[in-house]
């Protein structure tokens, strides 16, 4: 008998074991689906909190479906009443400039007015992404406080619903909506995390847009456009696979790799 034989078969037993076991996330922590909970859906991960006002309704266009989604309203643009989501940076445990957040959102008044509306805020002062209509209707921009801002991207409508990923890294950050680069800031990480919360949709004066928040998933690493691709999943980003790892994919080519191998040798025994 040729002994290569007796050792393939365990290798390839222990690839497929593996190939086929959940792929893990390219270090996705939480999941908020706002099905009537601002719960996580993983376990062990932190619930949003609210802040001022906010309900569970249904919304008939998010991206093409019917959704329950978590509604935003604010009578008053104060910053002690402006609707708005948190979370804890320890319990999700993140580090300050590798992470990426994906939200599926809208402003129903946010592209049109004069001001800016804040989308996330990492550090609890002025800079953050934010809509700005002052140079374009409804563009985004990456402000950094230091009377640098960046906007470009597509112009953005009053009610629609954006899937947008926000990807930091310590050496810039880019922003994606529906899947295709938006911003791409390369030197300033003004969305470094400086606080001990991430916030989203308020600001820390009267520039505030309300909305709906349909989906939002945090990840402590940054996405490439392969990863975001994926996330967005041609339009579905609610039913999107795990966004897998790079180890995952190599993992998956090498396992088929053995089996091909061990099929023709197989064959070429008989």
């Amino acid at each position: 008998m040729n002994r290569r034989w007796i050792f393939l078969p365990a290798v390839v037993t222990g690839w497929v074991l593996l190939v086929s076991s959940p792929q893990t996330s390219a270090g996705l922590v939480a999941t908020y689906q706002f099905q009537d909970t601002l719960a996580a859906d993983e376990a062990g991960a932190p619930a949003l909190t609210a802040l001022n006002s906010g309900a569970f309704v249904t919304a008939t266009n998010v991206l093409g479906q019917t959704r329950t989604v978590y509604e935003r309203t604010s009578t008053n643009p104060s910053h002690d009443t402006q609707s708005a989501l948190t979370v804890s940076v320890a319990a999700l445990g993140l580090t300050s400039n590798d992470y990426s957040v994906e939200l599926v959102y809208d402003f129903t008044n946010g592209y049109s007015g004069p001001d800016f509306r804040r989308v996330v805020n990492a550090n609890g002062g002025d800079p953050g992404l934010y809509v700005s209509s002052r140079t374009g209707p409804g563009n985004l921009q990456i402000d950094d406080w230091l009377g640098y801002s960046h906007t470009g991207g597509p112009p953005l409508a009053d009610g629609t619903f954006y899937h947008l990923i926000l990807s930091v890294t310590p050496t810039g950050e880019q922003v994606y909506i529906n899947g295709v680069l938006a911003l791409n800031l390369v030197g300033l990480t003004p969305n470094a995390i400086t606080a001990a919360n991430l916030t989203f949709f308020q600001d820390n004066a009267g520039e505030y847009g309300n909305g709906s928040v349909a989906l939002l998933r945090i990840y402590d690493s940054a996405l490439n456009a392969s990863q975001v691709s994926a996330a967005w999943n041609n339009g579905d980003p609610f039913a999107a696979a795990a966004v897998p790892e790079p180890a995952s994919l190599s993992l998956a080519a090498v396992g088929g790799l053995v089996v091909l191998v061990l099929a023709r040798g197989r064959r070429g025994l008989g």
